[in-house]
């Protein structure tokens, strides 16, 4: 699905929605800001993470070679790939039409991969979906590191965790929508909340 046909369905959504009584808002953040912002809602969780894992695991060896370094590469790539499956998965488990209301794609000029959801969820449904990539890359690779006393997999768990801090910037924004339906916005990092007048 193109931009054109999401914004297509956005519209219809939209004029569904306020046909119905509600009032929309729209709730977006550039993609510059939400990088920067991601330092700062993700950067103290890393850190704390780092402390953490040294505090439980006195020790950790660090071992340096050629293939150990593709490989992490090789799963920073995958994981990139898997962080967007799993906001697509976890909105879809709530979408009457299931995965074809979910829709993968990169912002080429961005370089910056995303998820779309094509349908409004509530408030819990949608900031569960947003935060799932950072539960499981994030806090479920860190635990793995602690459990494996692994460096190796604490480097994964720590970009995982970076790169879900425009999720949790999303999720600080959603927070003042607690009772609206929300929908991805068609084109823009953020979303569009659906108020009952």
């Amino acid at each position: 699905m193109n931009d054109k046909q999401r914004i297509e369905n956005f519209n219809r959504i939209r004029e569904q929605l306020e046909s119905q009584g509600y009032s929309s808002e729209k709730c977006t953040i550039s993609i510059v800001k939400a990088n920067v912002m991601a330092l700062v809602t993700a950067g103290p969780l890393a850190i704390l993470c780092l402390v953490l894992f040294f505090y439980i695991n006195n020790t950790g060896e660090i071992e340096f070679s050629i293939m150990g370094l593709l490989f992490f590469y090789v799963l920073i790539l995958i994981s990139v790939f898997v962080h967007e499956v799993l906001h697509g998965l976890t909105w879809s488990l709530s979408c009457e039409k299931g995965w074809k209301s979910i829709h993968l794609g990169v912002m080429w000029k961005k370089l910056t991969p995303y998820c779309s959801c094509m349908e409004p969820l509530s408030f819990e449904k949608y900031l569960l979906g947003g935060l799932m990539p950072f539960i499981v890359l994030g806090l479920g690779i860190f635990l793995a590191s602690i459990i494996t006393n692994s460096i190796f997999l604490l480097a994964l768990s720590m970009f995982n965790i970076i790169a879900a801090g425009g999720d949790l910037t999303i999720a600080l924004m959603l927070l003042k929508h607690k009772n609206a339906l929300i929908i991805d916005h068609p084109t823009e990092c953020g979303f569009w909340a659906f108020s009952e007048e």
